[in-house]
């Protein structure tokens, strides 16, 4: 009720987005209806975004999360320590008086925008908890702050990624990631990675946080890197904090070179992203920091922690404007979702129509072979053979018919299994898409990346048997959607400029 309530306070200019976003909102549900007939890639649950837009902080325990929440809100809401203090998923969002809220509460509330975090089973669902403040510095975006990462890397079976540090044979054929490596999943009681992966999706700003005593990337960070982040650059922010503490320019030096090379490992470009190093002011940091005589009130004066402050202040813009990417991320998050079911569904489309043909043939062999024996047994008995002629003709005629009925069966599931195969999906998609796979487009590899798993996972020979055709109508109306009603979209939400 109250954070309904403070949406009354929402900027105008937010307000003026809400068609836009609601039209978002009404072809999302359009596509939908075909993503749920054909097991598409998109997620069953609701899409509608969270009730107010919101920034998603990740980082190492000790990292300066919880001070920079305190910092921005300009208020106390979370405990900030050296040590591991949280290990939730705390939204702080703002409203007339102050109320928490326990996870069961959050998730169970169809309008707030967290039901589906359901899926991820109850020990998320309690590992959650929603803080509403009154007097919060912020009054039109929540933030969203995470459980600090750890040392144990997220292991899935099948991943080869991290074959030489759990020392797994591939030479063997069977063989498997350790019993203890495969438990890391779950380490937490639920997957961590596409916790983070579900917020990161939805949040308009991401800020993802280091420290000096640990710039190196834990286990969990390069999980989220690698997996949870891909795909959204665009805004994801890295941040050095608590960059203050360092005595020598050396030091500082070994610490921002010690970030720079263990992100390379993960972020698979020359040119790695921007890294904002900043430090709070003393009266938000931790009591550990204002105990260390490098951060006492006189260094401010210095020109460097000058230049940290200001650095600090534009990493605090970015967060201000977080209400105003919400409609941005609203026509991304809807364009990402129509291209990747319209891969999906050309694809699949192709996968049917094949294994529809392979099995037309093969029931039109039974019906020759059917055919054949009732003719044979017809022509006997036309000739007027003997009886034991005629009757021996009839069983090697029925013999031949059940035989045909059982290599028919026999048939059309082998062919429905070796259609949804990994090799022949490859060959489909190499088939659709050859001339922007021989233009190097990347973008689209990108969404086969993505496709292509969900098809492996989700579909199996059964359930490709008695799949729906996939009409032209429903391709084109998608087609329609990414080449006409999404750049309308985007020129209703763009900026005002001279021209």
């Amino acid at each position: 009720y109250y954070l309904y309530k403070n949406l009354s306070t929402v900027d105008n200019n937010i307000s003026k987005t809400s068609k836009v976003i609601d039209d978002c909102l009404n072809i999302r549900s359009s596509i939908q209806l075909l993503n749920d007939k054909i097991k598409g890639p998109l997620e069953k649950s609701t899409q509608k975004n969270t009730v107010l837009p919101f920034v998603f902080l990740l980082g190492n325990h000790s990292s300066g999360k919880s001070s920079f929440v305190n910092y921005i809100c300009q208020r106390k809401v979370q405990v900030a320590g050296v040590a591991p203090t949280d290990d939730n998923f705390t939204i702080i969002a703002p409203g007339p008086v102050d109320v928490d809220s326990d996870g069961p509460a959050l998730v169970g509330d169809p309008d707030l925008g967290f039901s589906s975090l359901q899926t991820f089973g109850p020990q998320l669902v309690h590992h959650t908890q929603l803080k509403v403040r009154n007097n919060l510095a912020i009054t039109n975006f929540m933030i969203v702050d995470s459980p600090g990462m750890i040392d144990s890397p997220m292991i899935r079976e099948n991943d080869t990624r991290y074959n030489d540090t759990f020392d797994i044979d591939k030479n063997k054929k069977n063989s498997k990631i350790s019993k203890s490596s495969k438990r890391a999943v779950m380490e937490r009681g639920y997957d961590f990675e596409n916790v983070c992966k579900w917020f990161a999706e939805r949040a308009d700003v991401i800020l993802l946080f280091f420290d000096p005593d640990k710039p190196g990337t834990t286990g969990e960070t390069l999980s989220i890197l690698t997996n949870s982040l891909i795909g959204m650059d665009h805004k994801l922010h890295i941040i050095l904090n608590k960059a203050d503490q360092f005595k020598q320019i050396h030091d500082f030096a070994r610490a921002y070179g010690s970030l720079c090379w263990n992100l390379s490992k993960v972020i698979q470009r020359k040119d790695l992203p921007q890294i904002y190093t900043m430090c709070l002011p003393p009266s938000h940091r931790s009591n550990n920091q204002l105990n260390n005589p490098s951060t006492n009130e006189n260094d401010r004066e210095s020109k460097n922690l000058i230049d940290l402050e200001e650095t600090r202040e534009v990493v605090v813009e970015k967060v201000l404007n977080a209400p105003y990417r919400r409609i941005d991320n609203e026509i991304s998050r809807l364009s990402d979702a129509v291209q990747l079911l319209h891969m999906y569904s050309t694809v699949i489309s192709d996968v049917i129509k094949n294994y529809r043909r392979n099995r037309f043939n093969s029931r039109l062999i039974v019906a020759a072979s059917n055919f054949v024996s009732i003719g044979v047994v017809g022509g006997t008995v036309t000739l007027g053979m003997p009886n034991e002629i005629v009757l021996v003709s009839a069983l090697i005629g029925g013999i031949v018919t059940l035989t045909s009925i059982w290599w028919q069966n026999k048939y059309t599931d082998e062919q429905a299994n070796l259609s949804i195969s990994a090799t022949e999906i490859k060959n489909v998609y190499d088939r659709l898409y050859s001339k922007r796979i021989a233009d190097n487009d990347e973008f689209i590899e990108s969404l086969w990346t993505r496709v292509k798993d969900h098809i492996v996972r989700s579909i199996n020979g059964n359930e490709l048997k008695n799949m729906s055709l996939i009409s032209n109508n429903e391709i084109h109306s998608l087609e329609k959607i990414i080449d006409i009603e999404i750049p309308k979209l985007r020129r209703l939400a763009a900026p005002s400029v001279n021209k």
